[in-house]
């Protein structure tokens, strides 16, 4: 019985133990947990490399339990190659400051991130350009287009393929065109009088230095000779009417002649009978005809054309 009681005091002694354990626990006797790491921007490192520390300095920092030292919204402070040159923020040449939002690098032979062939020429190659001196397509005017062409000036002048056609330089945007275009057609405008000469004006198009140009120039197409008039541009024989006998005279044989329609024509005043005759006259520019009686109180017969 001794024995038993000595084995059960120990077993209560441990059951004890346990049960003070348990107890104590709970009342915060447990292991202390370990401090907190300072924020990026208050810890006294230059975390992003960029020569500053810690807010308000670091750019990237805009309170100091900031967690990070870095700008997403700046690419010199973003913590990313953003012109893939394998240089990041501060150690790309490309960034002046942790402020710079261009990590690019012109001058460098590296044609990256937002360089062009315009905003950086040296790195990425000269533009494709086109300029003209004339304004475009206009071949009444010499002109000269210039510009690049993959990497390569040019330059290139109108010039006269022929009398009559020019090879025209223009520009469609960034690029040179040409084209063959005629200067135009030649052409007689409507006849005209000078003096009594038929002339012509002459529109010629022609081709010179490189550009387009006209002329007008009068050509004599007829002179008017003999009878004939320069009349709205043409030659013609007016209507016309001449009496040797000076007009209505019975008493004289006389003959009208002239021109009518540009017919000549010539009639002779006669006797139709012995007491009858025709006298021919002028009226203006037309021969007219009178047949009547000779016998008058100081005329009574017709002999040869006349009353006597």
């Amino acid at each position: 019985m001794k024995g038993k009681s000595k084995i059960l005091t120990i077993s209560s002694l441990v059951v004890f133990a346990i049960i003070a354990v348990a107890l104590i626990m709970p009342l915060g006797l447990a292991a202390p947990k370990a401090p907190k790491a300072p924020k990026a921007c208050s810890d006294g490192f230059d975390n992003d490399g960029d020569g500053y520390t810690d807010w308000p300095d670091d750019p990237g920092c805009s309170k100091n339990k900031d967690k990070s030292e870095l700008n997403p919204n700046i690419e010199c402070d973003d913590g990313s190659d953003n012109d893939g040159d394998s240089a990041i923020d501060y150690n790309d040449t490309g960034c002046s400051s942790p402020t710079d939002n261009d990590e690019t690098n012109c001058g460098d032979d590296v044609c990256e991130g937002g360089e062009t062939p315009v905003s950086c020429p040296e790195d990425c190659g000269i533009p494709d350009s086109c300029s003209d001196t004339d304004g475009g397509l206009n071949t009444w005017t010499f002109g000269t287009t210039s510009g690049s062409f993959n990497e390569t000036n040019y330059s290139s002048d109108d010039y006269c393929v022929d009398s009559s056609d020019v090879m025209e330089y223009y520009c469609n945007g960034d690029y040179e065109q040409s084209t063959q275009a005629s200067c135009g057609t030649d052409y007689y405008n409507d006849s005209y009088c000078i003096g009594d000469s038929v002339y012509k004006d002459l529109t010629d198009y022609f081709c010179s230095s490189g550009e387009c140009d006209v002329s007008v120039t009068p050509v004599l197409q007829e002179n008017c000779t003999g009878p004939e008039i320069c009349v709205s541009g043409e030659c013609i024989i007016p209507d016309s009417c001449s009496d040797t006998d000076g007009g209505f005279v019975v008493g004289t044989q006389g003959t009208v002649s002239g021109y009518f329609f540009e017919e000549s024509y010539s009639d002779t005043d006669f006797c139709v009978d012995n007491t009858t005759i025709t006298e021919y006259y002028c009226g203006g520019d037309y021969a007219y005809n009178w047949t009547g009686s000779c016998v008058t109180n100081t005329t009574s017969s017709c002999t040869s054309g006349a009353c006597i």
